[in-house]
């Protein structure tokens, strides 16, 4: 069986090792693949010096043009200290610039150089190529059932709210 360079050297042993009553859990069977598919993300991105978040960070300055620092962390859940520190690494490999937002001098917006688009090109290759590795074991239509389901799921998310402790806003 043919696999993505860079991520030949994960181990797969514990994969079979599952407790018993944790099958029928969905957030087990979720995080399992999520854990997996991160891996392999992480794996594919060394050689552009950049991790997954970052990448996502190159992304949402690629397909939403640039934005503050504060607009970017919020879209991607992003905690403040940890932006200051991706984007800092981003700037210092030349990726990504800080320019003055015009209307609002406290604040910077964030471009991506032509190291950047070039090192964001690159990267959206490989996350592409792993997402198909990952993908493999399943048919066409499972795949576009399981985009369906995850978007349904991702975007009932803000609706989700806790209130007593009792989850809100499931039907």
């Amino acid at each position: 069986m043919k696999t993505l360079k860079g991520t030949e050297n994960i181990n797969l042993s514990s994969v079979d090792q599952i407790p018993s009553g944790l099958m029928g859990r969905y957030e087990f069977l979720m995080n399992r693949p999520t854990q997996r598919i991160r891996e392999i993300t992480e794996k594919i991105l060394e050689p552009l010096k950049i991790i997954p978040k970052q990448y996502r960070i190159l992304a949402t300055i690629h397909f939403e043009g640039p934005s503050s620092q504060r607009a970017i962390g919020e879209m991607l859940k992003i905690d403040r200290a940890t932006m200051v520190m991706l984007l800092d690494d981003l700037e210092e490999k030349g990726v990504t610039i800080r320019e003055d937002y015009p209307k609002d001098r406290r604040y910077y917006l964030i471009h991506l150089t032509s190291s950047g688009k070039e090192v964001f090109q690159k990267a959206q290759k490989l996350i592409i190529k792993a997402e198909e590795e990952f993908l493999k074991p399943l048919t066409k239509m499972e795949r576009q059932n399981l985009h369906k389901y995850l978007s349904k799921l991702f975007h009932s998310i803000p609706n989700i709210s806790t209130h007593n402790g009792q989850r809100q806003g499931l039907k």
